[in-house]
Order: C-alpha cells, then sequence, then structure tokens
C-alpha cells in the first residue's frame, strides 16, 4: 500500500469533486468536506491493532496507517486536527473542477489546470521572518463551484487567509520507530509558525505547522 507523505493534499472519499461527472457542487456548502494537509503519518502493528470486526466476519473497521490531518475552518479562524485512516482518504489529484464555458445554456467542462498548477507550486524553501506565505490548499478551496441553487447559502468555509511567519523550530524527533526498526510514525522535522487576523476573536493568532504546508506567494 501507499502511503500518504507530510504534506500531501487530501480529503475524504464522500467529497463531491471526486465525481466523474462534469457538474457543479449540488451539496450545501456546509456539507462539503474539507482538502486537509497531511501533518503525520501513524503506522499500526497487525497484532495491536483490531483491524476486522470480532461479530461480522471479515467487516474492516480501521486500518494499520492513519494520518493526523490539518485543515482551516474560516468560521472559527483556527486550525484544526483530526485523526483518520488511510481507506478513508483520496488524494487532491483526482479531484474534478470544472468551469462554466456557456452561461446561457449554463453548459461546463473540466477545468484541467487547476491540479497541475497546484502541482507545480513552489514551496517555501528558506525562512525568513515577517515573509508572506500561504497554505497549499488556499486556490482549490477558493475554486469550488456551486450549482447556482445553493450558491447563497451560507456554510462552512475553509478557506486561508495569507501567513506571516512569525517563528521556526524543530520538531522533537523521538517515539519514531517500533522495537523491530520498523517505522511508527512519520512526523515533520521542521515547524513554521506562522501568524494571522483571527477575526473571530478580534486578535493575532500563531500556530506551528509543517514546513511542507506553506507555499510561496502565489501573486508573485
Amino acid at each position: 500500500m501507499k502511503t500518504f507523505n507530510i504534506g500531501d493534499i487530501v480529503t475524504i472519499k464522500s467529497h463531491p469533486l471526486l465525481s466523474s461527472i462534469p457538474k457543479k457542487i449540488n451539496e450545501f456548502p456546509s456539507q462539503v468536506p474539507p482538502l486537509m494537509l497531511v501533518k503525520e503519518v501513524v503506522f499500526e502493528k497487525e497484532d495491536k491493532k483490531k483491524v476486522f470486526s470480532d461479530v461480522i466476519e471479515k467487516a474492516q473497521i480501521a486500518d494499520l496507517v492513519k494520518y493526523v490531518c490539518v485543515f482551516f475552518n474560516a468560521n472559527k479562524s483556527e486550525f484544526v486536527e483530526k485523526e483518520i485512516y488511510h481507506t478513508l482518504l483520496e488524494s487532491y489529484r483526482k479531484l474534478n473542477y470544472y468551469r462554466i464555458v456557456d452561461k446561457d445554456d449554463n453548459k461546463i467542462k473540466l477545468e484541467k489546470q487547476l491540479i497541475p498548477e497546484v502541482e507545480k507550486y513552489i514551496l517555501v524553501s528558506d525562512y525568513l521572518y515577517g515573509k508572506r506565505i500561504q497554505f497549499k490548499t488556499k486556490k482549490l478551496e477558493h475554486r469550488k463551484s456551486y450549482s447556482n441553487s445553493f450558491e447563497k447559502v451560507p456554510g462552512t468555509s475553509f478557506q486561508t487567509p495569507d501567513f506571516i511567519l512569525s517563528g521556526i523550530k524543530e520538531e522533537e524527533q523521538k517515539d519514531l520507530f517500533f522495537l523491530d526498526g520498523k517505522p511508527k510514525r512519520k512526523v515533520s522535522k521542521l515547524l513554521y509558525k506562522v501568524m494571522w487576523f483571527n477575526h473571530i476573536q478580534q486578535k493575532f493568532s500563531e500556530h506551528y505547522l509543517p514546513k511542507k504546508f506553506f507555499v510561496e506567494n502565489l501573486e508573485i
């Protein structure tokens, strides 16, 4: 099984843009799951983890690989972390973005440029105190297109503001391997502290996240 890596963009498999049928999002905005970044990879031992049900034969209830995933809740202006098993996730590369071709006939077609564009993002290479940077999912979240009937329905937003680099530290590299030498968890070696204006609490907030979460300012 090929696992995701730290900094990979993922979402749960129910995301509407994983549909192969060309269409705008029909679900309410509040029902659309976020795009997330992998912060940590956790491996379970087969003899220590219950993967199948004791009640129903061959019924899978867990995985041997899970991830600590991070997304930005714009409605609360804060980062959220969630542990999710590998089988429940899909790569952002399989998302299908669509755009309107003819407004009168409401015709839409596949937008083929956005995913390759994200793949070419330039990660923030050098730490510079006070530098303006962006979260990797910013444009992907912004470009979601909803059907007309639901466009004005309020929901949870996962769009991020731009961030300012305000600190840096090394992640403590411990408890990474089992006694037999096999990997137990993968974590980022370097964390950036970023600052943004928290409009909900009317203050400036800060948070440490892996370096691989951030890209150079896309407007430059």
